[in-house]
């Protein structure tokens, strides 16, 4: 199947950082460790892999070079809870193999909670059970 869309997990919660590649995740995740949440409106990536062919193709199992972005050839669409999220971009990160950057912006009207966070290509969703955080 060419599009099996997953997003990486800790327990229950998505693979998230900020641009600046700081934890996007609940505090406690990590015992010892203190990460912050993302806030409504905060700009996030979250990492996964299934996203499908690029634009340049990118050949399977291989480590994707620098110097050239591969979007997927699909749009990717993101939900978190009910909100229909924007979605900046999907792409795989240089240095890796089948390793896809989403970048998503948390919508400014969600609540303080934990939402599934489910992502669609080509009609293939990830697993509803990986969660994100909300938290002001």
């Amino acid at each position: 199947q060419m599009f099996q869309p997953a997003f990486f997990y800790w327990g229950s919660f998505a693979v998230a950082t900020r641009t600046d590649y700081s934890l996007a995740v609940k505090n406690g995740t990590f015992s010892g460790l203190t990460t912050v949440p993302a806030k409504p409106g905060d700009t996030i990536i979250l990492w996964g892999t299934g996203f499908g062919p690029t634009i340049p193709s990118a050949p399977a199992g291989v480590v994707v070079p620098f110097g050239t972005t591969y979007y997927t050839a699909n749009a990717v669409t993101v939900t978190v809870g009910v909100a229909t999220v924007t979605a900046y971009g999907t792409a795989l990160t240089p240095g890796e193999a089948g390793l896809y950057q989403v970048a998503i912006q948390i919508p400014t009207t969600l609540a303080d909670g934990d939402y599934p966070v489910i992502a669609t290509a080509s009609g293939a969703q990830s697993p509803s059970s990986t969660l994100v955080t909300v938290q002001k």
